[in-house]
C-alpha cells in the first residue's frame, strides 16, 4: 500500500492541499478504486474519437427587415 500512499502525498503536495495523516491514510485506501474508475472512463474503444461536448455553431444570417 506504499504506492497509493506515496501517490496521494504527491498529489496533495502538488495541489498545495493540507491533510492530516488520518485523511491521507483514508485517501490512500480508496485511491485504487477511484483510479480504476477513472481509467475505465477512457477504456471505451468505441468512444475513443467521439466528441463528448455539445457544440453550438453560430452562423450569421442577414435578414432584410420590412421598412
Amino acid at each position: 500500500m506504499s504506492e497509493p500512499l506515496e501517490t496521494i502525498r504527491t498529489l496533495l503536495a502538488a495541489a498545495g492541499l493540507p491533510a492530516s495523516e488520518a485523511e491521507i491514510a483514508g485517501l490512500a485506501r480508496t485511491y485504487p478504486a477511484y483510479r480504476a474508475a477513472i481509467d475505465a472512463l477512457y477504456a471505451v474503444p468505441a468512444a475513443q474519437y467521439a466528441d463528448p461536448a455539445t457544440r453550438f455553431h453560430a452562423q450569421a444570417r442577414i435578414v432584410e427587415w420590412d421598412r
